[in-house]
């Protein structure tokens, strides 16, 4: 399930430790009509940064492969002719980033075992600007084991508002609310119709590891 973000330069208090600002779109250079988009949109030129950041993490643990995908990220991004098509690339971008080995190195990793079968990976980028990147997965083992194949498992991720350890990812039906309970514990709540995969829940109390 994905869910569309809200998603610079500037970090703020950090609840976290960030890695260095990677460069990202020069907006006293903007060419495309993208480029213009992007920088008449502070959300848009956040998610850049946030971009940037990460392949600059990702594209260090594996370069062949990050580059080929940024690469194919940069012409669908260009081809974008208004702020919503641009917003989607970028969503879809830092949601990969998020799981590659370099993403998850430069994030706050937590997990979470609950008792109804369900393990589940959150990671945090930022906040930059006050705003976050998060990427949940979740994995659900049923009565029949694993050796039956009974697993089911689903992620979604986003960039959201983040004020005062709170925010909320929210699409359709479904909301996913995300609260800092300390600086090694979050606390992920879900409510409405979420579509995930059977017996998969995000919910939980998610301790960094």
């Amino acid at each position: 399930m994905t869910i569309p973000k809200l998603a610079l330069a500037t970090v703020i208090g950090s609840l976290f430790a960030l890695p260095t600002m990677a460069a990202g779109i020069d907006c006293a250079k903007a060419a495309s009509t993208s480029d213009h988009l992007i920088c008449a949109d502070q959300t848009l030129r956040t998610r850049d940064v946030i971009m940037s950041n990460l392949y600059a993490a990702a594209v260090k643990e594996d370069a062949d492969k990050i580059k080929q995908r940024q690469q194919r990220w940069v012409k669908s991004l260009q081809s974008c002719t208004d702020a919503a098509c641009v917003r989607q690339a970028y969503d879809d971008q830092i949601g990969f980033l998020m799981t590659t080995k370099g993403g998850r190195r430069v994030s706050i990793n937590l997990t979470a075992e609950n008792a109804n079968g369900n393990e589940g990976d959150l990671s945090i980028f930022g906040p930059i600007d006050g705003l976050a990147a998060v990427s949940l997965a979740s994995s659900f083992v049923g009565p029949g084991g694993v050796d039956a194949g009974d697993v089911n498992a689903d992620n979604v991720s986003g960039v959201i508002p983040l004020k005062e350890g709170h925010g909320k990812l929210s699409a359709d039906n479904c909301s996913i609310g995300f609260d800092r309970l300390n600086a090694q514990t979050w606390r992920v709540s879900q409510s409405g119709a979420c579509q995930f995969a059977n017996g998969v829940t995000m919910q939980g109390i998610y301790r960094r590891q």
